[in-house]
């Protein structure tokens, strides 16, 4: 059971306009409220950070002014994409329960649950894990958004399934992204939010199991866009199989895994059956060395993709090329392929050879041009070609019948020559004297 209100703000109205209704839960750094735009009239999310007790007043201080220039972020952020929780309004204020100061972050109110609720979900209910495409599908809107905060100069660096919230939209689910809070500016310029905004300092925020080797050791290499390539891809690991990667009982041991070259969260090595082009991206999206890794999140989800459908056409090509011959003529002569294991080349009809177009890609060998069907090299194997079938001839008889009938007609074309000219003869001789 959820504890009623661990700050006390139920009932308060912050700054004036935002009337907190109802406290909804907590994460690790976050206490989230439901309340009431006063003037709008409309649901809204009250998200507060919870400061460190052991902070000292100077630290809190410049921990809250940094809070507020990031908050701007997040502001700019959602305003150009739609995957991005919007936010209203940001603040602070004291919380009644406790008396401590309370940075909190006014969102638009979102139906529906987190990423790491539906996880939890599947876990409870002995789920085994998504496929690949089904993945690639669930989180697809939310890497836009990650890919459109990268664009603009911004790496979210708590990325993980607490921060990624299926919402129910007319349009069907659809994942966002939340909480830019401990985002960082990699230019001055991005966002044109100025020089002030920076970094939490010494303070480092971030979900220990889905954090980066980066971020627990500096040494290893800075941060970037690469960091939150590291993390999408554990969750997309988790989501393939409806089981956290990373597990451990305090920061040292999450460290120690994140840090070990060892040993890499790679699909296979966690019993996830990919094909070789998924399994080398995402080992390469969890590599030590963030050189080693995709730039930006963008960059690591089209890789993804593309990875996805070369291993879908290699696995189907087999079984689709076997299909395509089975069904072609069964005529016993046949010319064949070149360049398949095992002298198990798909057999084209003969009859084809000189009409048929050039091979379709799909039975082309890789890294080949296209071989002329009536010339294969010599390595294939020699051209069958059956031997005619015996012409059959027509019969005796009918050869007599027809030479005496040509015969014949030699013979009364010359006596019609000789009887005209006997006629021309006695037409121009002169008449008998007397």
């Amino acid at each position: 059971m959820l504890p009623h209100d661990p700050i006390g703000l139920v009932g308060q109205v912050l700054d004036g306009q935002f009337h907190v209704d109802a406290y909804v839960g907590e994460g690790g750094f976050s206490s989230v409220y439901k309340g009431t735009s006063v003037g709008l009239n409309e649901p809204i999310a009250v998200k507060c950070l919870k400061l460190p007790a052991s902070l000292g007043s100077a630290l809190v201080e410049n921990f809250v002014q940094r809070f507020r220039d990031e908050s701007r972020i997040h502001y700019k952020l959602s305003q150009g994409n739609l995957h991005i929780a919007r936010s209203i309004a940001s603040g602070t204020t004291i919380a009644p329960a406790t008396g401590a100061l309370v940075p909190y972050t006014v969102l638009e109110w979102l139906e529906g649950r987190s990423l790491a609720e539906d996880l939890a979900d599947r876990r409870q209910q002995r789920l085994s894990g998504r496929s690949l495409a089904e993945v690639v599908k669930l989180l697809d809107t939310g890497v836009d958004a990650l890919a459109y905060a990268h664009s603009q100069g911004v790496v979210h660096r708590d990325l993980n399934p607490g921060n990624l919230f299926l919402a129910r939209t007319p349009a069907g689910i659809k994942l966002k992204v939340l909480d830019f809070g401990v985002a960082k500016i990699l230019a001055d310029s991005a966002l044109a939010t100025g020089p002030a905004v920076r970094t939490m300092g010494n303070v480092r925020m971030f979900a220990p199991a889905y954090g980066a080797p980066e971020q627990f050791d500096e040494n290893v290499g800075p941060i970037g866009p690469w960091t939150d390539v590291y993390a999408l891809a554990l969750v997309t690991l988790e989501a393939l199989r409806d089981r956290t990667v990373m597990d451990g009982e305090h920061l040292g041991e999450f460290a120690a895994r994140a840090l070990d070259p060892r040993s890499r969260p790679t699909p296979r090595d966690l019993g996830i059956a990919v094909g070789d082009q998924v399994e080398e991206l995402l080992a390469r999206a969890v590599a030590l060395d963030p050189g080693q890794r995709p730039g930006d999140a963008g960059q690591f989800w089209g890789m993804l993709k593309h990875a996805l459908r070369v291993d879908g056409e290699a696995a189907e090509a087999p079984r689709i090329e076997e299909k395509r011959f089975q069904l072609a003529s069964p005529h016993p002569s046949t010319l064949r392929l070149a360049g398949r294991p095992g002298g198990a080349e798909p057999a084209l009809p003969a009859s084809s050879a000189a009409t048929t177009a050039p091979i379709p890609a799909l039975v082309r060998p890789a890294a080949t041009q296209p071989r002329a069907l009536s010339a294969p090299p010599a390595a294939s194997g020699p051209v069958s070609v059956p031997p005619p079938p015996p012409r059959s001839h027509p019969p005796m008889a009918l050869l007599v019948v027809l030479a005496l009938l040509v015969l014949g007609a030699l013979a009364a074309g010359v006596w019609h020559f000789v009887a005209y000219a006997h006629h021309a003869a006695l037409a121009v001789a002169p008449p008998p004297a007397g």
